[in-house]
């Protein structure tokens, strides 16, 4: 039996008396035989050069099965050893370990162990312990435990060292036990993932937009965007924030453009996302004057809904009018905002529509805008459905947009903690996919990832709060 709980990467987290632990016994485990444990290990980034688990048919005995052994002595080098995956580091490390040799030795053969912290390329960046072995028995079991501090904090392996001079005595290194949890739950770091995107351009075959927003890092690590390949109608500048902007080439009078980009995470060590496709649209039946995210409701009290928007791009436009419906039919205008006229910078709007308290309360308020240009020429955006329930656990749900092209994203303005279930099902009641969320109180966005990835058609986006407060949405995916 081992004596350690082994890595989270095969199933179980590395604990031990409640603080959190890495290592390894080196043992057989259910459907993994000795002589494939270092693969297994190397698939969750560990390494071993010049050493395997038994290597030339020693099974040292310690424990278990498996013994992590080394290449004869004489032929180490300054690299061989065993490589931890990265770890992450509190300041203070504890270092654990059983060990025994295959023959004993004594002067002049010499064997020794140094253990450094290194950075995820395996660079020194400082040496923890060095150990000389002198007098050994070939039949003893030796114990080896120290605690470095302070020895800074930070991602860092756990890299020990074994050398020597003089003969083929090898060692085995059994029941390795590190007090530091593993940076990232499977020991490497995995590729952050991007989505395809569809932004509207103006009449002018320009536009501006926010990439990544529906792109995602499983370890949380930091990204940046870059550009594969341009479009060959104009000129695309990717910023620093992900924003982006198209500006055609002279003459550029088609319908549509793409281009292509992937994300590369901060991680230790860095990598990077597939291919993401961005498709710009120029609509025959009129061109938005504006690119606009983030349209979302919120309830303020009082029977006040603030409607919120956000244009990352303005071009010649006049104004906002504001439509409120009550069945998503039949609208009527409740207020308007007047516009930037020309900007490439983001702009906020903030629109009070005073509903009342009777009207707002357990009905569905669809709202859009009219966006009007200085020539006249009106378009509609999508629709945001807007639902106020003033029960202990929920204010408000908000979903937008609809129509739908890209991710759906809904607000849940919570009064406390809940449970939050999303639900997307087709026209024949099947689950196409679910979302659950632990949310606190306060305005929440959940994005459910992969709606744009459906194909067109007719769906039901179902939001179920503490399994009481019920939303159901019809959402056109185009």
């Amino acid at each position: 039996m081992k004596k350690i709980i082994m890595l989270a990467s095969f199933g179980m987290f590395a604990t031990l008396l409640a603080t959190a632990q890495s290592g390894d016994s080196f043992n057989s485990r259910d459907g993994v035989t000795t002589s494939e444990v270092k693969a297994l290990l190397q698939n969750h980034c560990w390494s071993f050069p010049d050493f395997d688990v038994n290597q030339n048919g020693w099974n040292p005995e310690i424990e278990g099965d498996g013994a992590m052994v080394s290449g004869p002595g004489s032929s180490s080098t300054s690299s061989t050893g065993i490589y931890t995956p990265v770890l992450d580091v509190p300041g203070v490390i504890s270092i654990s370990f059983k060990y025994k040799f295959n023959s004993s030795f004594s002067s002049p053969t010499r064997r020794w162990i140094k253990i450094y912290l290194v950075n995820h390329e395996n660079e020194i960046q400082s040496e923890l312990d060095n150990v000389e072995f002198s007098n050994v028995n070939a039949t003893t079991v030796y114990s080896y435990s120290k605690t470095f501090t302070p020895v800074g904090s930070g991602a860092y392996k756990v890299y020990i060292n074994y050398q020597g001079t003089g003969g083929e005595t090898r060692i085995a290194i059994d029941e390795l036990i590190i007090s530091a949890p593993q940076l990232y739950a499977s020991g490497c770091n995995d590729a952050p993932v991007a989505n395809n995107d569809h932004f509207t351009g103006t009449a002018q075959r320009r536009a501006a937009g926010q990439l990544c927003s529906n792109d995602h890092d499983s370890n949380g690590d930091s990204f940046d965007c870059y550009m594969i390949t341009g479009s060959p109608d104009g000129t695309v500048t990717i910023n620093p924030d992900h924003s982006f902007q198209f500006t055609p080439n002279p003459g550029f009078t088609g319908n549509s453009t793409q281009f292509t980009y992937q994300i590369c995470d901060h991680g230790f060590g860095p990598l990077c996302s597939n291919e993401a496709t961005v498709t710009i649209q120029f609509p025959s039946g009129g061109f938005l004057p504006v690119s606009m995210i983030d349209f979302t409701g919120v309830y303020r009290d009082n029977g006040k809904v603030e409607i919120t928007w956000t244009t990352t791009f303005e071009e010649n436009s006049d104004k906002f009018v504001v439509e409120r419906s009550f069945d998503g039919t039949k609208w009527e205008a409740v207020g308007s905002l007047k516009a930037q006229g020309t900007s490439s910078t983001k702009k906020l709007y903030s629109f009070i529509d005073e509903v009342g308290k009777n009207t707002a309360n357990r009905k569905d308020l669809y709202y859009r805008l009219k966006l009007a240009d200085l020539d006249g020429k009106v378009n509609i955006s999508r629709i945001l459905v807007v639902r106020v329930y003033n029960t202990q656990s929920t204010k408000m749900i908000s979903v937008s947009p609809n129509p739908a092209k890209n991710d759906i994203v809904a607000t849940l303005q919570l009064n406390q903690t809940s449970v939050v279930v999303l639900k997307v099902v087709n026209n024949t009641g099947v689950e196409m996919m679910r979302k659950t969320k632990k949310l606190e109180a306060g305005i929440n966005k959940v994005m459910m990832d992969g709606t744009s990835q459906l194909k067109p058609g007719l769906y039901i986006l179902e939001v179920i709060v503490n399994s009481k407060e019920r939303m159901m949405v019809k959402l056109v995916k185009e």
